[in-house]
């Protein structure tokens, strides 16, 4: 049996506790599948290619059909090794136990192929020692990549190379319960960042073990400046205000918020929770935006599609910087801090728009119509969203990316934190160039707290329902918006 003995378990979840936190740089459990799908894939494509090399002499004529046949075995390997559940944490550190599975999934993936091989009639063209040899190679392989990545993994284990960070909420009887039942679980990878009191100051100096480190205003701040994956509120559950309220206020964070369940949620059969949470006796009520594979896939998007932007359009920018730096003294560049992710900030880039001013303006005024403050230049730039491009090179900092919620001045920040509810939740994602609420028409001045409510709520949707083609929606929405509409200025 591969699964991670009861020994590392206990130690990685005792070492993080009573001052043994370990610290660091780290991998999420959250990327495991995303990681292990790319591995699979890579091992039966090489697999696929070796056979093909060592068996059959080389034929660009009937190339693209073994290519064809490696891929289709490929991906469909993956996809029903994903409706089998094959990348929960708890498949993958057990290897041995799921390995039929392995089995079945490749079996029908080339059942599949010989089907489209037979009804396309080019069964000649695939021998059937290739197919043999493919079949068999491949599922020794695939069985050898998990064993061995289960092995890795539990090194990674003991290092602190994989974790899941969570910070307990409640001090109470449920907290107890718990860390309690955490202890008897024992899940892969997860180590207890902090134990936190709801109340503004903590009640006990500690439980079960684990220091109580402050109130609730601290672990907001203690999440905001440490890497955090989840919250787990592990308050009674007949305090249904307190435990609302709570809530309400984590949304605002980018981590998963969970509730502890209560004793009888231990007995009766509950809709599990499902993926890499399916250990911990939790309900997820809040889920991270853009964690795992989709934050890995968002982040290739944004510096392949920004160096290609920036590439294509080097021509403009650098007409645009000697056109600026001609029609009016000051810098090209306009910088400004910004909050980005997590209330983070940051520096944003911006060409100059408006006549330079030595000293910084103490409360930040947006850009009115015929606003006497913008040049010759600034206006023409700020009429075709030039002036935002230098923001290119936020996303390639990492700062920014191409598609989510615009950032707004720090001190538009604090007046519309104090009178918007839930504002900050805009800000659990990655700022962005453009957005969700710029294509709906939410773009330039607000002139009143109902249009800055609404872009708000354009902005957490986004976040919330996050994938590539609704950034590519919206990438191609705002060039329309670009060349036909005029609200800015």
């Amino acid at each position: 049996m591969v699964a991670m003995p009861d020994t590392l378990q206990e130690e990685r979840f005792q070492s993080a506790g009573a001052g043994g936190r370990l610290v660091g740089p780290y991998l999420p459990v959250s990327n495991l599948p995303g990681l292990v799908i790319t591995l699979d894939c890579m091992v039966v494509a090489i697999v696929g290619a070796l056979a093909h090399v060592a068996l059959l002499h080389f034929s660009p004529v009937t190339l693209e059909y073994f290519v064809f046949a490696i891929v289709f075995i490929a991906l469909t390997n993956v996809m029903l090794l994903s409706r089998a559940d094959m990348y929960s944490v708890n498949a993958i550190m057990r290897p041995i136990s799921r390995s039929d599975f392995l089995i079945v999934a490749l079996l029908t993936a080339f059942l599949l192929l010989l089907t489209i091989i037979v009804t396309l009639k080019v069964q000649d063209i695939f021998p059937k020692r290739w197919l043999a040899a493919f079949f068999v190679f491949g599922t020794a392989s695939l069985m050898a990549e998990r064993l061995l990545l289960s092995r890795a993994l539990q090194w990674a284990a003991r290092r602190g190379v994989v974790r899941r960070r969570l910070l307990v909420l409640g001090t109470g009887e449920q907290a107890q319960r718990f860390l309690s039942r955490m202890r008897i679980i024992k899940p892969y990878f997860v180590e207890i960042a902090g134990i936190f009191d709801s109340a503004q100051s903590p009640r006990r100096a500690d439980v079960e073990g684990y220091a109580v480190e402050g109130g609730f205003e601290a672990m907001i701040a203690y999440a905001r400046t440490h890497r955090v994956d989840d919250v787990i509120i592990a308050l009674p559950w007949n305090e249904e205000a307190l435990i609302s309220e709570t809530m309400e206020a984590l949304r605002e964070l980018p981590i998963n918020v969970s509730v502890s369940t209560d004793l009888i949620g231990y007995q009766l059969a509950f809709r599990p929770v499902m993926g890499d949470a399916a250990q911990l006796p939790v309900f997820e009520v809040v889920q991270r935006p853009i964690s795992g594979w989709s934050f890995m896939l968002k982040a290739l998007e944004d510096y392949v599609l920004g160096a290609l932007i920036i590439l294509v359009l080097s021509p403009l920018l650098i007409a645009t910087a000697i056109a600026i730096k001609l029609d009016s003294p000051g810098p090209v560049l306009f910088r400004q801090k910004r909050l980005g992710f997590n209330n983070k900030e940051f520096e944003i880039y911006k060409f100059r728009s408006m006549r330079h001013n030595v000293e910084p303006e103490q409360v930040t005024i947006q850009a009115t119509r015929d606003d006497p403050r913008v040049t010759r230049v600034g206006r023409l730039i700020r009429a075709t969203s030039i002036d935002e491009l230098p923001q290119l090179f936020n996303v390639m900092e990492g700062t920014m990316s191409l598609v989510g919620p615009r950032p707004h001045a720090l001190d538009h920040n604090e007046d519309y934190g104090r009178r918007i509810r839930g504002y900050f939740a805009r800000h659990k994602v990655k700022p962005g160039i453009t957005g969700w609420a710029q294509v709906n028409g939410l773009r330039g001045e607000t002139q009143s707290i109902a249009t800055m409510q609404a872009r708000v709520e354009h902005d957490v949707y986004y976040a919330e329902n996050w994938s590539l083609l609704f950034d590519i929606r919206i990438l191609i929405g705002t060039m329309i918006i670009v060349l036909f509409q005029k609200n800015a200025y």
